[in-house]
């Protein structure tokens, strides 16, 4: 074989070797620890210029990125700096280095399903989303707390509960918190449409004075069938104005949820959420209200009691009274079975 020949020969294996690899960089999963079936990675692209080098760190560090020098040439060439968008982005497994760039480049970040929960405490629903989110808990308390962003949407931080609709919403991973309260309140505008606006009329209420009495009944009973009568009953108070006398908003001015038996020294704290001495609703919900207990306020049950009191069977359910004689029997009855089972 000539020289000539040979110099070819070689050139040719050469074209092919490095064909072959640039297949093999191509085909092979781009991340070498990539054993779930999905990978999650985060990007926090700060800097445009920065982004693409911050990423190679990144996934070589945490997620064995095989070939840097070329994901560092393959977004070069798909323009991966123009398209990085901060986020928490999903690689499904086996995926290629195009794959993984245009994964990033087309901002597919992952988004997550945020469940709020009725009866929650606001300490609760921080954290909750501090879990589920990007921002820490410490940034929803900061905006649940903001008067004047809190204003912007119709709230204060004592309403502030009526805001938090219980439901599964799904949000993207690094959606910030003053974001989340601004989505938020595009649901409750959904939620509160013209029908339910008209039955809080009727009922003498507005709508945070529906959330906060529906608060209340949450937290007396969690038996739906029974919230509407419950519901009628405080609405009788409020019509005559007479105290409502609520141990739910008790605990909360005592911030004591898990108080079992209320006694006359708790009656006595002075809070403008003690039922007991201030007459009308307090000055917001006590806790995330459930959609069935807002129900509850708009379709009340309309009757004449006035009076409630736990059954004495811990059923769950209440014996209710039309005047304070009877209601006294319903409570002696419930006294002496908390005394018979030993709660103080």
């Amino acid at each position: 074989m000539s020289r000539f020949k040979k110099i070819l020969l070689l050139i040719g294996l050469g074209v092919c070797v490095a064909g072959a690899s640039v297949l093999y960089m191509y085909y092979t999963p781009a991340l070498a620890s990539h054993n779930a079936s999905v990978t999650v990675i985060y990007v926090d692209a700060a800097k445009e210029n920065e982004a693409t080098e911050n990423i190679i760190r990144q996934l070589t560090l945490t997620n064995g990125l095989r070939f840097p020098s070329f994901f560092r040439l393959l977004a070069r060439q798909m323009n991966l700096e123009k398209g990085i968008k901060k986020g928490r982005y999903t690689v499904p497994q086996g995926t290629n280095m195009v794959g993984l760039v245009r994964i990033l480049r087309e901002g597919k970040t992952r988004s997550t399903n945020l469940v709020i929960r009725p009866l929650s405490g606001l300490e609760k629903f921080a954290a909750k989303c501090g879990e589920k989110l990007e921002p820490d808990s410490t940034d929803y308390i900061r905006i649940l707390q903001d008067s004047a962003f809190l204003s912007a949407l119709g709230f204060t931080p004592a309403t502030v509960y009526a805001l938090l609709l219980p439901d599964t919403y799904n949000v993207l991973w690094h959606t910030a918190a003053d974001e989340l309260l601004l989505r938020l309140k595009q649901e409750y505008t959904l939620y509160w449409n013209e029908e339910r606006r008209a039955k809080a009329a009727q009922c003498g209420l507005t709508e945070l004075e529906v959330a906060t009495l529906a608060s209340i009944v949450a937290k007396e009973t969690n038996k739906n069938d029974e919230m509407p009568m419950v519901a009628g009953m405080y609405i009788n108070r409020l019509r005559i104005n007479m105290p409502l006398q609520a141990d739910p908003t008790v605990k909360f001015a005592l911030k004591d949820a898990g108080l079992k038996r209320i006694l006359n020294g708790h009656l006595q704290v002075q809070s403008p959420y003690n039922t007991y001495l201030i007459k009308g609703l307090p000055p917001g919900p006590i806790c995330i209200p459930s959609k069935q207990a807002i129900e509850a306020v708009l379709n009340f049950t309309e009757h004449s009691f006035l009076f409630m009191c736990a059954k004495e069977d811990f059923s769950g359910y209440h014996n209710f009274a039309k005047d304070y004689r009877s209601h006294l029997i319903n409570a002696r009855k419930y006294r002496k079975a908390l005394d018979d089972k030993g709660i103080e």
